[in-house]
């Protein structure tokens, strides 16, 4: 078995959400700058594989695809792994759907030879699933000083307390504060 690690990347507000509770996220993007560009380039080059869910396919690919840099090539070229039971075609390739048991799919992303991480973005729904499954090695959470006050988070109901570990942080210009934790075994 492979040592692939699964990693759950997401930017959250102060009181814990990643986004609205429509769904946008656009409150995040002001605490974007040249320091955390760094933070961000790293785990896109430590990963092997893309991994999200169809809605945050749907949007992601058509603007990273419409875009160019060295993000935009990271995004682009490597392989998506995406996760739904209702998507039939992934145009923004390459990309692999995955439909059945979340927990055996993640095993078999494991399990496969390839270098560096499953790069988990988008959704917080995925999160979630991923979370409570305890299918999620490390997480890079940035935090930003802002309170939104409701939304979505990806550590909604939980069946237990999920203690982490923080192994690195690095806060940025900004305000915005990143942090590598692992679950707690």
């Amino acid at each position: 078995m492979s040592d692939r690690k699964v990693v759950l990347k997401m930017v959250m507000s102060l009181d814990g959400f990643v986004t609205s509770p429509d769904g946008t996220h656009e409150w995040m993007f002001e605490w974007f700058g040249g320091d955390s560009g760094e933070w961000n380039r790293r785990a896109l080059e430590e990963a092997g594989v893309h991994a999200m869910g169809r809605r945050s396919y749907e949007i992601m690919g058509p603007h990273w695809a419409a875009s160019e840099g060295p993000i935009a090539s990271a995004m682009n070229e490597k392989p998506k792994a995406v996760f739904s039971r209702t998507l039939e075609k992934a145009e923004w390739g390459p990309a692999e759907i995955f439909g059945g048991d979340l927990t055996a799919a993640i095993a078999d992303l494991k399990a496969r030879d390839d270098e560096g991480t499953v790069l988990v973005h988008g959704g917080p729904g995925f999160a979630q699933s991923l979370t409570r499954l305890g299918l999620v090695d490390e997480y890079q959470l940035t935090t930003v000083p802002i309170a939104i006050g409701a939304g979505r988070s990806p550590f909604a109901e939980l069946g237990e307390h999920l203690k982490l570990d923080v192994v690195e942080e690095e806060r940025f210009r900004s305000g915005a504060l990143a942090q590598i934790l692992v679950p707690k075994r």
